[in-house]
Parts: structure tokens; sequence; C-alpha cells
């Protein structure tokens, strides 16, 4: 039924959708596609709009929301601003480049203590790495600047630019310059921590922590406690003071001046840094480069250093930058569009769904959406729409990856898509994209407490599965819903939905960050509390054969907040059986009811202690241990090893790149590593043309249980 021209055209739709990167929006002669393919999620480009204001902004939002593309857009629309100058940043790459590129700098070895000196250098190299793409960038732009505006600028300020830059890069690169301010500070950081004795060491590490390790709604907090070393104490102490030393040895204050002076020669107004990939690094780097560089940048400039940042919710430290005065997109479902209408929400997500299939669709295939997918009385475009909204959550890249399963199963044969391709492709995302999540967290070399944590959140979402089995048990047997207004569907009844307390947001943020949860929308329950409404992801309910959604009709409005939803008891249940919640003072033990009365006070205790939540299972602490020490990876190492394990086809590092959202430069590094120092990957063929395989080592330890 389709030519191979067809074909070919619909699968180019499909992958620009679930492709990662920002740069892969281009033709093969490097054109930008942002103009013809930029779909925004609000009508009249409201999202656009409003990153385009002169704040700083922060684009919240899950993997695939599209902040990468919104950032494409915004450079774009920002470069025709002459009093604009634009740098985009990722900050992820440069992340963990830092982590495999840093260099051991002989003057600090003396200094730091060898357990803490490896976290400074790459936290140092980290800094230093984003401040030379700052001035790499300064420098590129004005280059292309001055070559405008030669015949108006005079040689003398053509000069001093040249100059000033110039400059700007010994006080960044220049370590010998740099070691000269960076030795007497850290030399002062540990004469004043040694003055201190253990007991006072261990409060004030204590409550310096407290808001500075694990996150927690821009707030950081730590779990460090018990009985430190004054050595240990030291150490940790000046983690904590990483922030406080990188200002002072990059003389940042001085940078911004220099910065302000190169670009008001060239009569710019404003320097827009995009920040992509934010949230992607970890807490401490996160709290180090907002501390140091972030904040200080976007405070201290005078309104002329602007941020655009993308983050992930539940992911976000702002320091001391004031909330006040920055906007705040979300671009999830739920937050998203019950701001701007309430009751419309769905219709505007939705409409969305098809503005963004229609764009693709009409520009790589030149046809209506409707010549691809079988549309009948009942199964019409809308209802496609609808669907494939319901499966995605308004994802452009979950949509992209269903629209590309359906391409696999039907287009590629000639067959149009039909509702059972799209609800079998939402189970094949969810068993290969979605579900592995945990076994990545198993082999992670996190920390113990904090894996201990994620994994017990699979228990959780195992109870959720089991309660809504059981619920579709006792509707069918016309124990729950009984009346004539059910029996329409009681064969088949809805159970996808649940609803739980607000308080309880916080620990089901990592489900929903990793798509297994979604939040829905926000109701009172029968009794007349705020509830959160949250749904299970369409694939793992079609892998359950639990029907997803509500019934049609007014009848049912408050469908979601029958009591047979209300899953606050089993996640009572949970919390007691997983979690213990104690002072970490007087060791005082709290119950779950709690909770509420705890985060009002700020998790402290009667006593003024910090109260703590700690997970505890037996059954996973000792399937932890049972891993062999050497078995454990980076959770971007083991992803790289996952998608090699997803296919038999050997893949090249630009594929493995798409996958997981970075550069293939620096997978060629990670998968070198793989290969020599740990035997789990086999590299073939010649540099620059290699492909990368797992070895059998790698398939018998980490994929010997695991179906393709």
């Amino acid at each position: 039924m389709f030519s191979q021209e067809d074909k070919d055209n619909f699968f180019e739709a499909v992958d620009s959708l679930k492709k990662y990167r920002r740069a892969e929006l281009s033709t093969e002669n490097g054109k930008s596609l942002i103009d013809k393919l930029y779909t925004d999620l609000l009508p009249n480009e409201q999202v656009l709009k409003t990153c385009l204001k002169d704040n700083t902004t922060f684009l919240i939002g899950r993997k695939g929301t599209g902040k990468s593309t919104i950032f494409l857009k915004l450079q774009q629309e920002l470069r025709k601003r002459k009093t604009h100058i634009t740098c985009y940043i990722d900050v992820k790459t440069i992340f963990e480049t830092s982590k495999t590129e840093y260099i051991s700098l002989e003057h600090l070895k003396e200094l730091i203590p060898q357990d803490i000196l490896q976290n400074y250098l790459v936290e140092r190299t980290f800094v230093q790495n984003i401040l030379i793409e700052i001035k790499k960038e300064l420098n590129k732009k004005t280059e292309g600047l001055i070559s405008k505006v030669k015949n108006i600028l005079n040689l003398g300020k053509i000069e001093q630019v040249k100059q000033k830059i110039e400059s700007l890069s010994k006080k960044i690169e220049d370590n010998k310059a740099l070691s000269d301010i960076e030795i007497p500070i850290i030399k002062e950081v540990f004469k004043n921590e040694i003055r201190k004795n253990s007991e006072q060491i261990e409060t004030a590490l204590y409550t310096e922590t407290s808001v500075e390790t694990d996150m927690y709604k821009g707030k950081i907090k730590s779990n460090i406690g018990g009985n430190l070393k004054e050595n240990e104490s030291v150490g940790v102490e000046v983690d904590s003071k990483f922030s406080e030393i990188f200002l002072k040895v990059f003389q940042i204050n001085s940078i911004i001046v220099e910065i302000k002076e190169i670009l008001e020669i060239l009569e710019i107004k404003n320097l827009v840094i995009l920040l992509d990939d934010f949230s992607e690094i970890d807490d401490l780097s996160m709290k180090t480069f907002v501390d140091s560089l972030l904040a200080p940048l976007n405070n201290w400039s005078d309104e002329f250093i602007k941020f655009k940042v993308a983050a992930y919710p539940s992911r976000i430290y702002f320091g001391k930058i004031d909330q006040g005065k920055i906007d705040m997109l979300d671009l999830d479902f739920y937050n998203l569009y019950s701001e701007f209408s309430r009751d419309t929400m769905e219709e505007r997500a939705v409409d969305f769904t098809k503005r963004i299939i229609e764009t693709r669709l009409s520009y790589f295939t030149n046809k209506n959406p409707d010549y691809f997918f079988n549309t009948n009385t009942k199964e019409t475009m809308s209802y496609y729409y609808d669907l494939i909204f319901k499966i995605s959550m308004n994802v452009p890249r979950i949509i992209g990856y269903i629209l590309f399963y359906c391409y696999q199963s039907t287009i590629l044969f000639g067959k149009k898509i039909n509702r059972q391709a799209l609800e079998s492709a939402s189970k094949t995302y969810y068993l290969k994209i979605i579900e592995p999540f945990f076994e990545k967290t198993t082999y992670s070399m996190m920390a113990y407490e904090e894996k201990i944590s994620v994994l017990q959140l699979k228990e959780l979402l195992n109870i959720f599965v089991e309660e809504f089995k059981n619920n579709k048990k006792r509707i069918l047997n016309n124990e729950v819903l009984s009346g004539d207004k059910y029996d329409t569907f009681r064969k088949n009844p809805f159970v996808s939905h649940f609803y739980v307390t607000p308080s309880y947001e916080d620990l089901l943020s990592t489900l929903e960050l990793n798509f297994f949860i979604n939040k829905y929308t926000e109701m009172s329950s029968r009794d007349g509390e705020k509830s959160s409404i949250y749904c299970l992801n369409y694939g793992l309910c079609i892998e359950e054969n639990l029907r997803w959604g509500k019934p049609n009709g007014t009848d049912y409005r408050k469908y979601f907040i029958e009591r047979i939803f209300d899953f606050n008891k089993q996640v009572d249940i949970f919390l007691n059986e997983s979690k213990e919640i104690i002072c970490s003072v007087c060791e005082r033990k709290f119950s779950a009811k709690e909770l509420k009365f705890l985060e009002f006070n700020n998790m402290k205790c009667p006593c003024g202690g910090l109260v703590q939540i700690k997970s505890i299972s037996k059954n996973i602490a000792e399937k932890i241990e049972r891993i062999e020490k050497t078995k454990l990876l980076s959770q971007y190492e083991y992803s790289i090893l996952y998608e090699l394990n997803k296919t038999d086809i050997p893949m090249k590092a630009k594929e493995i790149a798409e996958e997981l959202d970075t550069s293939h430069q620096l997978i060629g590094k990670r998968v070198k590593k793989l290969d020599e120092e740990k035997g789990l990957v086999e590299r073939v063929g010649e540099k620059g043309k290699r492909v990368y395989k797992l070895t059998r080592k790698a398939k018998e330890d980490y994929f010997s249980n695991i179906q393709r």
C-alpha cells in the first residue's frame, strides 16, 4: 500500500521526534529546520514568548518534553536581536567530560586529603570547563560581531576587545596563575576547620550539610550524621565550601566585569546563557555550579547576564537566586495546562499532540496524517490523537517512539496504524525504555541509602498494580461501584488512576520523573480533602491488562475520586514497613501520619533535631550486597551497555549518543574504558568507522535474566 518513499519519509518524520539531540533538527546539509518543525506546547507560541522575555527562565519538564527544541528556537529568535548574544552550554556533557579528564594538580596534593582530592579536582574542572565554554562562545560571537562592525569600530576598540578576551582566558585557564590564589585560600579553610573540636565539627557538619546534599524542592539535605573522625569531618566540611573557594579562585566578580566591558564595547545589552541538561549532574556538582557560577553571574551582573535553564521537576537547586524575579515554566501535562484552564487542559494537550504530528508528517511526507492511519467511523483521527495523548502524556519524544514502533509493526509492512498497533507500541515502549530504570539502579554506583530508597519504589509500584487488579475483580463481582450507571463498563472496568494526599507527592516524584506514573489532576476527595490524582503508565496498563481512563459523560466527572481509588492507606503501610522516620538527635521515631506536621516544621523534631527518613529493606539490602563491587558501574556506563543489549546489531557511537542524549565523542571515551578496563564492550573496525557490541562477559554479568 505504501511506496518505499512513503515508508522512508514516515521514518524520517518520527525519527526526528524521538531523537534527543537538538542538532538533529537540520537537513543533511546542516540547514536548520526549526522554523518549519517547531510546535509550541501552547497556542500563539506562548511558551516561546515567555522564554524570549529578558528574564532568567527555568524550563521545568521531564525527559523528552521538548526543552532542547525550545532552546533551539529561542536561540534562533534571539540571534535576530542585534543587542543580544547567546551562549548554549550542554551542562551534562561538560560534567561527564570533567569526571574523566580532570588534571591532577601537584600544588593541591599536599593541601587536600586524598579522600576528597578527586572530588575537588572534578568540581574544579567542571567549573573551569563551564567558564571556558562561556569564553569560547563569547570569543566566537565577538569575532563574528567584529567582522560585521569593523567599519564602525576603530582599531583601538577592536584591539581592546581582543586584549580583554585574552585576559579573560588567562583568568580561567592558567592553572599556574590560579594556584597563586588557590593555595592560600585552601590553607585558610583547613586552618579554620582544624581549630574546631570534634563535637563542634560534627554539629556544624550536620547543620551545614542538611541543606546541601540531597535535593528536595530547591533545597539540599544531608544524611551524614554519625561518629565521624576529625579528619573526615574536616574533609566533608571542605566539600561544602567548594563553591566559596571557586568564587575566589576564579575571581567571578572580576570575570563578570570583564565580560560586561567586552560586550559594552560592541554595544551588546544582554548575554543570554542557555543551560541544557542542568539536572543531569549530581547533587554536590549542582550546588557547586549554582553557588559559584549561576547565582553570582545572574545576581551580580546588573541584569546584563540572563540564563535560560532546562531542568527536571524535583531536581532543581536555586541557591541565592531570587525565585520571585525569575520565570518558571513547567512543561509537564498537568502543571502546564491546568495553570491556564483546568477545565480544558486535556483538550489543550490533545490539540498539541495533533499539531506536532501534523507538522512533522506534513513536512517530511507531504501527506495528511490520515494517509498513515486506519480511519473509520469509530477510529477517526480525533480518536487517534486522543489515544496518543493518553499514551504519551504529551511528551514529544514519547510520541516519536510510539510512532516509530508503529512504523516497525505496520507502515514497514504496508499496513496502516490502528488502535492495536498504538497500544502494542505503548507496551513495547514501557518494557524497553521505562521498566529498565530499576535494573540500572541496581548496578549503579550511587550511595547505598539512595539505592535502597529508589529500589523500594519498585515495591510500591507493584503494590499499586496489585491493588488495581484487586479493584478490577471487585468491580467485576459487583462488590463496589454498584448501580446501573456502572453496569455499562462493569465487564471491562476502568482501573488506571488513584489519588493520594499532596504530602505524598515527594515520595512519588521518582516514579513520576521516570514515567511509571503521571500526575493527572487535582480534586477534592469524597471527604472534602485536597487530593492529587495520578495515572499508571499506559503501556504498563496494557501489560497488566488494566483499562486506562474513565467513562465519558458528566455522570462520571468524579469517577477518579471513588473511594476504591484512595491509595493513601497503601502508601501509609508502605512507609511504615519500608521507612524509618527518626530524629537524628533524640532518636524519637515518628509515624507516616505525622509527616505533614514534620514538613510544616521543616522536618524539625520537638527537641530541635533534624528528622530523617531512612530506608529499611532487608531483602533489597541483601540483593545489593550480593552484587560484586567490581560489577558496579555508573548509570551512564550501564546505559551504554543496555543500549547495546537492546539489539544484536553492533552500534556506532553516534547511534548510542542519540539514545542517551550526549555527544558521540563522550560515548567513545566511555566505551574505551568499558573495553580496556572492564572487558564489557568490544570495539570493531577502524577509528571513525568503529561499531560497538557487548562481550559475552557483559551479557552474562548484566543481562542473563533480562529478555530482549
